[in-house]
Parts: C-alpha cells; structure tokens; sequence
C-alpha cells in the first residue's frame, strides 16, 4: 500500500478519505538551491585566485635570481658638456634606437627639453635590445 492511503478511514457517506502526506523535501526552504550555486560560485572564484597566486609566485621566483637594476634602470650623474644623445649612445651602444633612448629618458626623469645640467641625476631605464 502506498504511504499516502495508509490514513483512509471511512467517512460518513461511506467514502474513502485520503489524507495528504509530505513528500521528501517539501519542508525545506526554496532558498537552498541558491545557496548550493553560491557555494559553487565561491569555490570557483577561489580556484581563480589561487591560479592567480600560483602564477604571481611563478613569475617572482623565475626573475629572483636577475639583477633588479637591469629592469628599473640606473642612476647616471650629469657630467660637463654632457647631452641626453651622447649619454644615450654611451649607455645604450647601437643595439638601441638612440630617438627612443632619448625619448625614454626625458619621459622616466619628467624633463620638458633636451637640456641638462652638470652634477643632475638621471634615471636610465631598461630598454630592451
């Protein structure tokens, strides 16, 4: 016999009265298959940020043995009679473009012209070859 007919009982007019029975589930709270998603979605955005630190640390520990100032560049000290063409082609050599040195090192040292003086310091940075 099923769960749900197990409660007949005779009625007065001699009919048979079946009493609803709860199915499974039918008292939990209609918000848990959204909770189950959030979860899910959590556990996923996790995952993303330990790849994301995973790669990060990869990425620090392949460089750590590298010399810093070859990335940030380095301090020159202005000397007399020096030009930011001259220093460029003194520090760079001919495996860089000497119009881009230039531009470079006017962009990373904020100067508006070409023109320095004896005893400024400069910034040269890392160009790539």
């Amino acid at each position: 016999m099923n769960a749900a007919r197990a409660s007949r009982g005779p009625t007065p007019e001699g009919a048979v009265q079946y009493r609803a029975v709860a199915s499974r589930g039918a008292g939990r709270r209609p918000s848990s298959r959204s909770g189950r998603r959030l979860a899910g979605l959590l556990r996923f955005v996790v995952f993303l940020l330990l790849i994301f630190v995973a790669v990060w640390a990869g990425v620090r520990v392949a460089h750590a043995g590298t010399v810093g100032s070859v990335y940030t560049g380095h301090e020159y000290i202005v000397s007399a009679g020096d030009t930011l063409w001259g220093i460029a082609a003194q520090e760079y050599g001919t495996d860089v473009d000497l119009r881009r040195a230039v531009y470079e090192i006017r962009a990373v040292n904020h100067l508006a012209e070409s023109a320095v003086s004896p005893g400024e310091r400069l910034t040269l940075p890392y160009l790539e070859r």
